[in-house]
Formats: C-alpha cells, structure tokens, sequence
C-alpha cells in the first residue's frame, strides 16, 4: 500500500511538473531547463531529486559521480540505452547530465571533474550500450569503483538481482 502511494505521489508530482512546463512558467525561468527535462525524461524513475526506494532503479544522489572517475564510468552515463535516446538535443542531453551529476552527485564527483558537452554526449550516445549484458557491464564497472575509488558498496545495490 504505502508503494502504491509513493507511485501516485510521484505520479501526480510529474504531472505537475509537466503541467508547470507546458504552461510556460518554465520558459520565463523559473524552472531551469537542464531541471525541467531531467524531471520530465528521468525523475519518474529516478525520483524529482535523483532518490528512490526502488531496487531496480539506480540511486543517483550522492552516487553518480563515482562514474566520473574513469573515462568508462564517464563514458558509461550516456551509452545507458534510456538516456542516449532520450528525445533531446546533444547539448540539452549534456546539461542533463551535468545537471545530474553536479547536484545529485555532492561529494562522489571527483575533484577537478569537468562538464560533459554537446560534442562528448554525441560521441557517446552514437554507441549506445545496447550490444552487451548491461547488468554485467555495470556490475563490472561498480566493482572498478568500489575497489579503486572508494565508491560505497551501495552504488552497487541496484540491479542487485536482475540479469
């Protein structure tokens, strides 16, 4: 039951937000845009400030920059198949994900860690990670981070079970 509630509490959250853009609000600023898109292509799963309860569903906030640390990781955020196409521009993509990792990640984002760009997000998107066992690829690459850059274990709790 208190599932289902979360669900709709969710739900209704996203049809708000999309309501909030569709109105033109956003547009006038008050709602970045790089925000506005990460809730309408990503916060359903993801949650509205990248946490969820969800072991399906990777936790982004306070974890996703652990992926930073090494061009795979890098690499990594946008080949996933739901964000190489998301039906955004390269350069709206970039501000996603740097909007993603820059304020959900907090402390995980390494030091000196620079901005994806239009260019970088195209280059990858162009490859998606859709030829290999992606829970394999990501178990592996957690492991990586785990041992050598002291990412928590729990950036690998999601997908716990799935293959």
């Amino acid at each position: 039951m208190l599932k289902q509630l979360k669900r709709m509490v969710g739900g209704l959250a996203l049809l708000w937000v999309f309501g909030y853009a569709q109105s033109g609000s956003a547009a006038s600023g008050s709602l970045p845009p790089a925000q506005r898109d990460y809730l309408l292509a990503c916060g359903g799963c993801h949650g509205l400030l990248g946490a969820t309860n969800s072991k399906a569903v990777p936790q982004l906030k306070g974890l996703v920059g652990y992926y930073l640390n090494t061009p795979e990781g890098r690499s990594y955020l946008p080949r996933l198949p739901n964000v190489a196409f998301a039906a955004l521009s390269d350069q709206d993509l970039a501000a996603v994900l740097n909007y993603v990792v820059f304020d959900f990640g907090g402390a995980s984002v390494p030091a000196g860690a620079q901005p994806y760009d239009a260019a970088e997000v195209a280059r990858w998107r162009a490859r998606p990670l859709t030829e290999v066992p992606l829970t394999q690829y990501r178990r592996r690459l957690v492991a990586r981070l785990i041992e050598h850059y002291r990412a928590p274990a729990t950036l690998g709790s999601s997908y716990a079970d799935a293959d």
